[in-house]
């Protein structure tokens, strides 16, 4: 039925996007937990921490995804020894990363909760939410680490039952400790924190009983290598800076504009847009080891024919979400809360803002594509724009110059103008006829 090289991408591809999609399950089924468990105060205190929190995971995405970049191109090259060498200066980078972040968001909870947005009403929930969840940084960061070079390392199965595992302990967890136990906010945060304990462990089994070519072994880091993996992560780190961006300055314009039932809507939105990141970028990164390998082997012809699935996949993914979210906005949004005012506002808002899924799939492959065949520079120009400076432009500028009604345009907005970035990028039109080939 499939041939061996779509049998390679979906072996690749499907455990990837499932993996992105269980890392991201932890904080949605937080909010599900949350926003019908607690209340709708509790709900936004959750998003409060996002940006904080989703800026060290994007900070620990350059070294896992720098690092996977690497240990790609040098596996092709059959260089091993290399190989394993990155996988261990991305580990060690990793670490340290995940104790810094456990350290700072669990001395200083409220300073970094008013920072992010946090109203006087939010701002208590918001600090205790933080200060349990980041307790749990180390298995946290690692865990998410550890999925990416597990994948690279030839097994892709085994980090989809890893990151599985930890979601439904976590989902387990958020309803023993919310509704029979009364936890409230700081059981919503040990529960996620729990579930990356399970899925690190599990993960961890891979290089204890070493199932491939990476070993976790005493290493001196190498500044030359540190400087590739930075290199070579920096683009998936502007990629995951979308989030932290986006969560920041939509608080902040919220709070101001709407109040605190505006920075729930968020809240709700921003789950379902998480989930559809996960799906989209799960792609893209299942992508990557397959695209670094071919790079490694000259393979350009393989390199081709799996760009073009890649935009076809991606495509074809984004508009069925697309649909769907507009069928079924208000459906979507009850599973998060029963609130009636802020499934009004969050459901209303919900079309225009999915519309911008199509954009962000197209952005996605071809940000990884560029990195993964050692074209950064471009990468980082697509990643930069969409990731940081068009969304924070936008979502300050379009609510002052058209309305806080046309607020939520502003992603959607940020999406096309960087897809147009990509195909002013390339002057021979490629990107264009990629996808012109793949839609026809």
């Amino acid at each position: 039925m499939f041939n061996n090289r779509q049998k390679e991408l979906l072996n690749y591809i499907l455990p990837s996007a499932g993996a992105l999609c269980v890392t991201y399950l932890y904080n949605i089924a937080d909010g599900i937990f949350v926003g019908r468990g607690i209340s709708a105060m509790a709900l936004a205190a959750v998003n409060i921490t996002v940006p904080f929190i989703t800026a060290l995971v994007a900070l620990s995405t350059l070294f896992a995804m720098g690092g996977s970049t690497v240990i790609a191109i040098r596996l092709g090259r059959k260089d091993t020894k290399g190989a394993n060498n990155a996988f261990m200066c991305a580990f060690l980078l990793t670490l340290v990363l995940s104790v810094i972040l456990m350290l700072t968001g669990m001395i200083f909870p409220e300073q970094i909760s008013r920072l992010c947005g946090g109203s006087d009403n939010i701002l208590p929930l918001a600090k205790e939410y933080l200060f349990y969840y980041t307790a749990f940084s180390v298995p946290f960061l690692l865990s998410s680490c550890f999925a990416v070079f597990v994948r690279n390392d030839g097994a892709p199965r085994l980090a989809f039952a890893g990151m599985c595992t930890g979601a439904v302990l976590n989902i387990f967890l958020d309803w023993l400790f919310i509704f029979p136990l009364k936890m409230g906010l700081k059981g919503a945060a040990i529960a996620s924190g729990l579930g990356q304990v399970f899925a690190f462990i599990i993960l961890l089994s891979h290089f204890i009983f070493k199932k491939g070519d990476l070993r976790i072994k005493f290493y001196v880091p190498d500044l030359s290598l540190i400087g590739k993996i930075f290199n070579r992560g920096i683009p998936e780190f502007l990629t995951q800076l979308n989030t932290p961006v986006t969560a920041l300055c939509y608080n902040w314009v919220l709070l101001k504009t709407l109040g605190d039932v505006g920075v729930a809507a968020f809240s709700i939105l921003s789950f379902i847009y998480a989930f559809a990141y996960a799906i989209l970028s799960g792609t893209a990164q299942g992508l990557q080891p397959l695209w670094g390998k071919l790079f490694g082997e000259n393979n350009k012809e393989g390199l081709k024919q799996y760009l073009n699935s890649g935009i076809k996949i991606n495509l074809a993914a984004s508009v069925v979400m697309v649909v769907f979210l507009i069928i079924f906005n208000r459906q979507a949004v009850e599973i998060f809360t029963k609130d009636a005012g802020l499934i009004n506002m969050a459901s209303g808002a919900l079309p225009v803002f999915s519309v911008s899924f199509v954009f962000m799939a197209l952005n996605l492959i071809y940000t990884a594509y560029f990195y993964s065949t050692k074209e950064t520079l471009k990468s980082d120009i697509i990643a930069i724009n969409r990731g940081v400076v068009l969304k924070a432009l936008l979502i300050f500028a379009v609510p002052y110059i058209f309305g806080v009604r046309y607020i939520w345009h502003a992603v959607l907005l940020a999406e096309i103008i960087t897809f147009g970035i990509c195909l002013f990028m390339e002057k021979n039109k490629i990107v264009l006829k990629n996808l012109l080939i793949t839609i026809l």
